[in-house]
């Protein structure tokens, strides 16, 4: 094998390693986003929950005391 090919040879073979290293980040970074997605949607169905919980606190509260002005 000639210099030549053995340099071609190398410089394909460090091209597919940097085109493997850039597709493993681009992977990892697509499944950080997924998760952090996932994350941040399982925060917003806390937070909405929690509200609805407070909204019907708030009204039962507002029906008691209404009851009790009554009496």
């Amino acid at each position: 094998m000639s210099t030549q090919d053995a340099s071609r040879e190398l410089m394909a073979k460090r091209r597919q390693e940097r085109e493997h290293i850039q597709e493993t980040m681009l992977e990892r970074t697509a499944a950080e986003l997924n998760k952090a997605n996932l994350d941040l949607e399982a925060a917003s169905r806390e937070l909405v929950a929690k509200a609805r919980q407070d909204q019907e606190h708030t009204q039962e509260t507002m029906r008691s005391r209404s009851v009790q002005d009554l009496d």
